[in-house]
């Protein structure tokens, strides 16, 4: 915990100099597409997950990383296209034909992952997984209805706003192809879920078959951000998958 404390402070020390030397990279990588936004963001989530499920057992300690974590997708996103792209704010507000798909697209795909659950739900190591979720607190109820808050209102608009607008525009940059950036965008986004499930003790076929469907919801999603251009579509979307989700999880620790 004290190493962890330590690092925030000296990155808060250095502010100014990282500032300045992510603004040096970005001209330096501007002849070679948008590897470099991509490379700073889009791997961040995996750290998270290995950092927490396998190199460290302190609650309290996963809990700082996990935020030093989300505060960094939260602003390098943010500061590169206001700083480095040089563009304005916009809310990208949807229209009703983006919010009509969103909503379809999230109980069609939340009704597949409940169709699957009660098909393959019982070959699952529950034991495993919630020995697990034990080191971040989830098994505590409080705490897990906290986190269904946070995930379903908070954290999936994050990670559209991350993988839906940021990664994907950006490999579009990088590719110059729509349908390119939403495959490469779908599969960095079902990385970090991927090595999730393998720490939750999925055997490989469960992971393969889970996998499937994140793929499959992320390139949905992606999809949606490239159609309709705006990440409140791909957040209805996956805050309703997540009800579901979380619904599964609840009885799986406390049912």
């Amino acid at each position: 915990m004290i190493v962890v404390l330590a690092l925030c402070w000296r990155i808060y020390q250095i502010r100014d100099q990282l500032y300045r030397l992510i603004v040096i990279l970005s001209i330096m990588n501007r002849d070679r597409g948008s590897i470099l936004p991509l490379s700073l963001v889009a791997f961040v989530p995996t750290i998270s997950i290995v950092f927490t499920l396998n190199y460290n057992d302190d609650e309290l300690v996963s809990q700082i990383f996990f935020f030093i974590c989300k505060t960094w997708l939260l602003l390098v996103p943010a500061f590169w296209y206001l700083r480095v792209d040089k563009n304005s704010l916009s809310w990208s507000l949807p229209n009703k034909d983006g919010i009509l798909a969103g909503g379809i697209s999230g109980i069609v795909m939340s009704i597949i992952i409940v169709v699957m659950w009660l098909i393959f739900g019982d070959t699952l190591d529950s034991d495993s997984m919630i020995a697990e979720l034990e080191t971040t607190g989830l098994t505590e109820f409080p705490i897990y209805v906290a986190g269904m808050a946070y995930w379903i209102f908070l954290n999936s608009l994050l990670e559209e706003y991350v993988f839906r607008w940021f990664v994907t525009t950006k490999a579009i940059d990088f590719l110059g192809s729509e349908e390119k950036a939403i495959i490469l965008s779908a599969s960095l986004f079902t990385l970090h879920h991927a090595i999730a499930l393998h720490y939750f003790g999925f055997f490989w076929w469960q992971t393969v078959i889970a996998c499937f469907g994140l793929l499959s919801a992320a390139t949905v999603w992606s999809w949606l951000y490239v159609r309709y251009k705006s990440v409140w579509v791909c957040w209805f979307s996956h805050a309703i998958c997540d009800v579901a989700v979380f619904g599964i999880g609840y009885v799986i620790i406390f049912g």
